[in-house]
């Protein structure tokens, strides 16, 4: 499955980008590769839906569902709500104006990405893995669970809040980790057969685009 964990490198890769010290040279590079990178990943990931389905059907052992049981609710808001309340609250109680600003960033990143995962969801109906196994399915402007596989939720409030993080933060490691939970989120949902492996793909990178708008919008209004 080396083509699978290539695509994942690939669209991963833009959530580890640190913002800091970079020069426009370097900055043009960066776009001008995803201009490319991301929709050749994307379209990739597109050509082995149904491979990666079977590889992950086929790979399910005890001790990775012990990890997939680990794993999910990293990207659920049960978790992730209460770990940036901390955060924030933490931040306040340091005087921590810095980390407090981030912290508000974050939040709105994660905010945003859900409101446009949670619109889209029942707009594109594409049909989940586990119904008939046919990744062509669309059925647009349902309301049936069966039929939102795209975005994946879990990949989409990861993804947002490792963008913000990156954007943030001059730390490569901290970036790294995060857009490691990215991965592992996103192998999870194909997995648990829950998503395809073009849904993690695809909201890897719109999430990420939401995430960086939210957070230079919200820059440009505190701007003094």
């Amino acid at each position: 499955m080396r083509s699978l964990l290539l695509v994942f490198a690939v669209l991963v890769s833009n959530t580890a980008d640190c913002q800091k010290d970079s020069t426009s040279e370097e900055r043009t590079s960066r776009q001008n590769w995803r201009a490319w990178a991301v929709p050749v990943g994307i379209a990739a990931s597109a050509t082995i839906d149904g491979e990666a389905r079977e590889w992950a059907l086929h790979t399910h052992s005890h001790k990775l569902d012990h990890l997939a049981h680990i794993v999910n609710p990293l990207g659920t808001a049960h978790v992730l709500v209460p770990t940036m309340a901390t955060f924030y609250l933490g931040s306040l109680v340091a005087h921590r104006a810095s980390a407090e600003s981030a912290a508000v960033k974050i939040a709105a990143a994660y905010a945003a990405a859900d409101i446009v995962e949670s619109a889209l969801k029942p707009i594109v109906g594409r049909q989940r893995p586990y119904v008939t196994g046919n990744s062509h399915r669309f059925q647009p402007l349902s309301a049936n669970g069966d039929l939102h596989s795209f975005p994946s939720a879990h990949v989409a409030h990861i993804t947002a809040i490792a963008e913000a993080v990156s954007m943030q933060s001059d730390s490569r490691s901290l970036a790294a980790f995060f857009s490691g939970l990215v991965a592992l989120v996103g192998w999870d949902r194909v997995y648990e057969d829950q998503h395809w492996t073009s849904d993690v793909t695809a909201t890897i990178a719109l999430s990420a685009v939401v995430s960086r708008a939210t957070v230079n919008w919200l820059e440009s209004r505190l701007r003094p």
